[in-house]
């Protein structure tokens, strides 16, 4: 029995949810003979919704509080009033099974007059530690064993990192926007002596940072192209002039998309209000700081390189369906999809059967047969201990060969280094030992050089004083012939 809103849903489910300790059967095993019975499900706040995760919670914060109300058409019949309801957070395993993911804070009540309230229940895991699985929030109103009704939520994406969240938030300012949304008229709820008023949105700087900071605009169309006509005295888009562009509008649409090459397009606001000027500079930074478009104040703006990016509506309207393309191709390879919009109170109605079927609480066989119309039974998660002892074993097998390998490469590399430095200390002595025996040859030779210089000095003396005295004798010798 499903019933169809524009919102988060619930919808009667009759699957199987595998526990830690059993398999618990969702099938209804006890109907009322007199009704029909209505049953009412009211959040006091909705879940987070956007177009790239759907519908999405945060791991630390507390699930919408949740109202049941059971009546019954017939007010004589009071015995059904007294059950219980129960509330858990699954995740699909396949079709018709689910697998228990756990909740935090008080999940079972009894129905007092047909009444209960959960609050202060949290996820206690996250998608991304079940291999990106949604989960959904089971609700079932049973009697002791017997399961009079169970119904299945939409799917949930939950998450703990902020950085998860803000890896999809760029979709706010990526998402082209609907022509006729320039059209509408903004204002901004603000509290003046204890009274709400409206602030008008108009083309200027206060209605820049109103639009922003507005609480009660949900959904902001955020995109830099809506933001410049809607805005366009205040804020304006500039890109390089060196840059031979056909369409500046499906350019800067693909330089949105890019995370790897700063873009040269630059967002440019101005403000004569300092206090203004801040906190919209702020709000720009925090809206496109993880994107590759800069955010600049006018007159920190090099208009030299930079030239004013010139468009209207119409202008706008001939690239709008370029637009969409290129977002539907983004999308594609985005890991999650679009959800319907939300609804927050859903009313669902058990009509009666003729005969009241009650079963008893099931036993081992019981839970055993519940399983026999699933094909890919084999194929659900199981986990055999001896193998993870042999992958174990095996893997410390690997890793102390390689932790030998590289203990092995480790030596090579230190003899290599040993038997380098050994070289080079061998080549070090051997050119101080050619060094210091050239010294000594070249002092030798200093000596020789000077020896014989004073050896040929006193040879000739002698020689000169030997033929001196020479001439003497000859003299004497001569005869006298006076």
């Amino acid at each position: 029995m499903t019933h169809q809103h524009n919102g988060f849903t619930w919808t009667q489910t009759f699957s199987t949810v595998k526990t830690k300790n059993n398999c618990q059967s969702l099938v209804q095993t006890v109907t009322p003979n007199q009704g029909p019975v209505y049953l009412k499900i009211d959040t006091e706040r909705e879940f987070q919704h956007s177009s790239d995760l759907g519908w999405n919670w945060h791991k630390s914060w507390n699930i919408p509080n949740i109202s049941v109300k059971f009546t019954l058409k017939n007010d004589e019949y009071t015995q059904w009033m007294n059950c219980q309801v129960q509330l858990k957070a699954v995740k699909e395993l396949q079709a018709d099974l689910f697998e228990e993911v756990g909740l935090d804070g008080t999940t079972l009540y009894e129905l007092i007059d047909g009444k209960a309230f959960f609050t202060g229940v949290k996820f206690n895991s996250t998608t991304y530690n079940h291999q990106g699985h949604k989960f959904q929030l089971i609700l079932i109103i049973k009697e002791r064993e017997n399961i009079i009704l169970s119904l299945q939520s939409s799917s949930i994406f939950v998450d703990s990192r902020r950085s998860a969240r803000d890896e999809h938030r760029q979709i706010q300012y990526i998402q082209p926007f609907e022509p006729s949304y320039l059209e509408r008229n903004f204002c901004k709820k603000e509290k003046c002596q204890n009274d709400i008023v409206d602030a008008p949105i108009e083309n200027n700087e206060n209605g820049l940072y109103n639009y922003l900071t507005a609480p009660n605009i949900r959904n902001k169309i955020k995109h830099p192209l809506f933001l410049a006509l809607k805005f366009s005295r205040c804020f304006n888009i500039y890109y390089m002039n060196n840059s031979e562009v056909q369409n500046h509008l499906v350019e800067l649409q693909k330089q949105l998309f890019s995370k790897s090459q700063m873009s040269q397009y630059l967002l440019v606001f101005q403000s004569n209000n300092n206090r203004i000027k801040r906190k919209i500079e702020d709000s720009l930074n925090q809206l496109f700081g993880q994107s590759k478009i800069q955010v600049v104040e006018k007159k920190h703006l090099n208009q030299l390189i930079h030239h004013k990016l010139e468009f209207n509506l119409e202008d706008y309207k001939d690239s709008y369906n370029q637009l969409i393309h290129l977002m539907n191709q983004f999308k594609q390879h985005s890991e999650f999809h679009s959800q319907h919009p939300k609804q927050k109170v859903q009313s669902i109605e058990i009509e009666p059967q003729s005969q009241p079927l009650i079963k008893l609480p099931f036993n081992h066989l019981d839970r055993k047969s519940a399983f026999t119309k699933y094909k890919d039974f084999d194929k659900l998660p199981t986990k055999n201990f001896e193998d993870e002892k042999l992958e174990q074993q095996q893997r410390q097998e690997k890793f102390n060969n390689l932790q030998d390998m590289e203990n092995y490469e480790k030596i090579q590399k230190i003899v290599k280094i040993q038997e380098k430095n050994n070289n080079y200390q061998q080549q070090y002595q051997f050119s101080q030992s050619q060094i210091a025996s050239n010294y000594y040859i070249n002092q030798y030779h200093n000596l020789n050089s000077n020896f014989s210089m004073l050896f040929e000095q006193k040879l000739q003396e002698q020689l000169l004083q030997f033929y001196m005295i020479q001439q003497q004798l000859l003299l004497l010798q001569m005869p006298s012939y006076v």
